[in-house]
């Protein structure tokens, strides 16, 4: 998987259009929740809003998500 871009949205969200081995692509989206054992209570996990489509597909939810 290799990042091809990525951006913050006006919400303050980070997204992230990926490239994978097999020739397609995803977008996906920084989480933070609230975790105990983490120092300062918070951990960050990428989730994946969609996966599996075109390139074309894919910059288009990108732009749409990160505006």
């Amino acid at each position: 998987m290799k990042t091809l871009k990525t951006k913050v949205s006006k919400a303050g969200v980070k997204f992230a259009l990926v490239a994978y081995e097999n020739g397609t692509f995803g977008v996906y989206k920084l989480c933070q929740n609230y975790a105990a054992h983490c120092k300062g209570g918070m951990s960050s996990t990428w989730r994946y809003v969609q996966k599996g489509m075109t390139f074309e597909a894919a910059e288009i939810l990108f732009e749409k998500r990160a505006k």
